[in-house]
């Protein structure tokens, strides 16, 4: 029979139908952490936090490695094939076969629903819910159960089947009760068996429930299928024509459309495709710093309102300081933007749901801006009908399942050039192409770059492009050059360095002491001190977490060119050889007492 791995209910092994001992808690979260995101990686960081929260031991790496090792000779003859080290983290390699929650998937996508339904011991993960990376791969297991229970359920109502179902539904809906397609289930099941006053109930005692923990009401579809059951017709309700009147104001919260917003044609028509005639709910939009992601997705989010009748929202995860705001505040600002004048659920109460309410039965577009961690999102995400999310971020967000995902880059020469004379004038750029060129690339091509020297050359009108691109060449000089017109732009650059783990931090600006932004591995492995092994693992996290770029051609590692955006780079170089008095205090400054410290093999990813 072999190994069974099973997190469909409480955590356990089996060798042969015989179950293992686990060992200590400790290992046995991490069993549980990397069972549930299986065949994919789990950071370092991120194991180190589910076993010791935030007061891990000095030793916690060299505890971590000890249960794997315990772990590899209990699931496996062969340690290094089962579970493997990956660029800083552990990847645990199962099949389908092997554990439930893939069985369950498999099952449920080939419409064996009753069988992948028997799966289910109990709650998944039951025990280790307290620990926040398991308990959010636990509550998307529990999401899909219930979708999959309802899909079960809807096709045993089709066929008469509704009866014998009711008390199975009865105690789901005692444990997700303002889950509200599977109350209306519940009551089709009733009536079905001759009950409709206990299906009326029902009603009832959700739409007291929802009054009472969210403040709000059942949603349309709901009351409509209510009113049907007392015989009352709903009023006529057409479906919204692609440019017909709405039923109601839809709200539109977007940001205002970049008045200047070139280029990008290819990237606008492929988001706009996968969102509209793709079928995609989610879709995420990421790149460095600067290359214009936010400008991407509200530009595209304004051409789709005809795609999205019942709204357009827009939220960022930061606050001003670039620090993630609370979930709670995020969702409370969607709900008061979807739903203007009506009352905010009590404080207390989780405001999930509400959203989740508000969400049914609709199709809105929601732009989710400057993401740095899958779970900043996924409770934003709809689990339930035609609503989409446009995510923006500059770390990869791998762990976001399922995805349309569009990486963007630099701008071409020719739409940074385009950009600055829409800014500065044609005429101008025209009289002198070539510095025109020269100015956009000191930029590093990024549309952040390219904005701020637009904007500094339109209050220069006297300055030669020329003269002004001789000027922004010197690196020293481009951050002086370009935060004279946006003194938050050295803010944002800090904020981006301030959101790596110190090693990494240290790793970007020892990378800031190379000549060139562009620059191989062997010319890293020299500045940071370290083997080229180690510093392939170094650069890869800073490519998953958004700071570097590499061209889209393959080669061998020893041949890859890695580029620092321009920006990046002069923030970096400038911190790295004495940071100017003004961007002291930041914890990223100098490098002062930091030159000489060994960078570590691996350097862990923020968010990740």
């Amino acid at each position: 029979m072999g190994i069974g791995l099973g997190i469909l209910g409480p955590l356990r092994v089996l060798e042969d139908g015989r179950p293992l001992d686990l060992g200590s808690r400790k290992q046995r979260i991490l069993l549980a952490a990397l069972l549930c995101h299986a065949n994919a990686r789990v950071s370092f960081d991120a194991l180190v936090e589910a076993l010791w929260d935030d007061a891990p031991p000095r030793t916690a790496r060299k505890n971590l490695q000890v249960y794997v090792s315990a772990l590899r000779r209990l699931v496996s003859a062969d340690p290094g094939w089962r579970i493997s080290h990956q660029s800083g983290g552990y990847v645990l390699h199962t099949g389908v076969g092997e554990l439930d929650s893939l069985a369950f998937e498999r099952l449920a996508r080939s419409g064996s629903l009753s069988e992948a339904l028997a799966l289910w011991r109990g709650p998944a993960l039951d025990g280790y819910r307290d620990i926040p990376l398991i308990d959010g791969a636990a509550q998307r297991l529990d999401r899909r159960f219930l979708g999959v229970f309802e899909d079960w359920l809807e096709a045993e109502i089709a066929v008469g089947g509704g009866p014998a179902a009711i008390e199975r539904i009865t105690d789901i809906a005692q444990q997700h009760p303002f889950r509200e397609r599977l109350r209306m289930l519940q009551m089709t099941a009733l009536c079905q068996a001759g009950r409709r006053s206990e299906a009326l109930a029902v009603y009832d005692e959700l739409r007291r429930a929802l009054a009472r923990e969210l403040g709000l009401p059942p949603s349309p579809v709901l009351a409509r299928f209510y009113r049907s059951l007392l015989h009352e017709p709903p009023a006529a309700e057409p479906r919204p024509a692609a440019a017909g009147p709405r039923r109601e104001a839809a709200p539109n919260l977007l940001p205002c459309d970049p008045h200047a917003f070139t280029g990008r044609a290819a990237a606008t028509r492929h988001l706009a495709d996968a969102l509209a005639r793709g079928g995609n709910r989610l879709a995420v939009v990421t790149g460095p710093l600067g290359t214009g992601k936010t400008a991407l997705a509200v530009h595209v989010a304004h051409r789709l309102g005809d795609h999205f009748p019942d709204g357009r929202l827009f939220v960022r995860l930061r606050g001003e300081d670039g620090r993630p705001r609370p979930l709670e505040d995020v969702l409370r600002q969607l709900l008061a933007a979807a739903s203007p004048g009506r009352s905010q659920p009590p404080h207390g109460a989780d405001p999930r749901w509400a959203w989740q309410l508000w969400l049914t039965g609709r199709r809105a577009l929601v732009v989710v801006d400057d993401a740095r961690r899958e779970s900043e999102v996924r409770p934003l995400l709809p689990e339930v009908g035609e609503s989409a999310v446009v995510v923006t971020a500059r770390p990869r967000l791998i762990g976001l399942e399922g995805a349309y995902r569009l990486c963007l880059p630099s701008f071409t020469e020719q739409e940074a050039v385009e950009f600055l004379a829409r800014v500065i004038g044609a005429d101008r750029v025209g009289s002198d192409r070539e510095s025109a060129g020269r100015v956009v690339t000191a930029a590093g091509l990024l549309p952040l770059g390219v904005r701020l020297v637009a904007d500094r050359l339109a209050f220069l009108r006297h300055v030669p492009l020329r003269e002004y691109g001789a000027r922004v060449a010197d690196t020293r000089a481009l951050l002086d050059e370009l935060c004279g017109g946006d003194p938050a732009v050295r803010a944002r650059l800090a904020h981006s360095l301030g959101d790596l783990p110190e090693a990494a931090r240290l790793a970007v600006l020892r990378l800031g002491m190379l000549a060139q932004p562009v620059f191989t591995l062997a010319q890293a492995a020299g500045v940071l001190r370290s083997d080229p092994d180690a510093v392939v693992r170094v650069l890869e996290n800073l490519l998953e977490a958004g700071q570097l770029t590499v061209p889209h051609v393959e080669r061998v590692a020893d041949t890859v060119r890695y580029e620092m955006p321009a920006l990046s780079y002069a923030y970096a170089r400038e911190m790295a050889f004495g940071a100017p008095e003004h961007a002291t205090g930041h914890p990223a400054h100098g490098l002062t007492g930091l030159v000489d410290a060994p960078v570590p093999d691996r350097v862990p990813v923020p968010n990740r």
